[in-house]
């Protein structure tokens, strides 16, 4: 691959982390609850008030690069380190996003539900600017494909797995430690129902972005791709 092109695909990524931490953030400001992945995060800022949810965001994707670390050992190739500055920007630009978007205060359950689903649009449009380039991936989704792969779990049933555990894993503490549950509520669900589709829906759309510019204009010779 041409240094172009390899730039070409980071930028993809990138413009994805940004995306993904807008995302993220319009979930949040709904108020309908979190994303499964960021229940523990989103959590935490309530058991140590004063702390941003962008920086619990990257204690836990540390953690998860970690995990990685833990279980492929001398497999673990080097340029994965680089989900820590990849991490690091897309926690600022969460707390970025959150201060810039502060004042968006829904009037109205109907105004929760816009805000929701626009953070679901957005979070969905940056998982796939992230996946499509195949370059890095983000610790916690990059803990469940580093567990697929070496456990032989399906992908799809440990991403699963993933989401109840962090789920769980904040239910308890916010429970223990707050006496109340805080951060899941039906937005919650709604997100875990929908990103997946909609990350699916733009996958298959800007397939295109990393392709050659010859690899967009062959000719139909009739035979699907699918």
């Amino acid at each position: 691959m041409s240094h172009s092109g390899l730039l070409r695909r980071y930028l993809i990524f990138l413009a994805g982390v940004l995306c993904s931490a807008l995302g993220i953030s319009l979930i949040t400001l709904a108020g309908m609850g979190t994303s499964a992945v960021s229940s523990l995060a989103y959590v935490l800022t309530y058991v140590f008030p004063g702390i941003s949810l962008g920086t619990f965001t990257f204690v836990v994707n540390c953690v998860m690069l970690g995990g990685q670390i833990l279980i492929l050992r001398k497999k673990f190739r080097p340029i994965q380190l680089l989900q820590v500055p990849f991490t690091f920007l897309f926690s600022c630009c969460i707390d970025l996003w959150m201060g810039l978007l502060g004042g968006l205060v829904p009037q109205s359950y109907a105004s929760h539900w816009v805000i929701l689903l626009m953070g679901c649009a957005c979070l969905g449009l940056g998982v796939a600017l992230e996946v499509i380039p195949n370059v890095l991936i983000l610790p916690c989704e990059g803990f469940v494909r580093v567990c697929s792969q070496e456990f032989h779990w399906d992908f799809g049933k440990t991403k699963t797995g993933f989401d109840l555990t962090m789920v769980a894993a904040a239910t308890l503490l916010s429970l223990l430690d707050l006496g109340a549950v805080y951060g899941l509520r039906e937005g919650t669900v709604v997100c875990a129902l929908t990103v997946g589709y909609i990350s699916r829906f733009f996958c298959k759309r800007l397939a295109f972005l990393v392709k050659k510019p010859e690899e967009n204009h062959l000719p139909d010779t009739g035979v699907s791709a699918a």
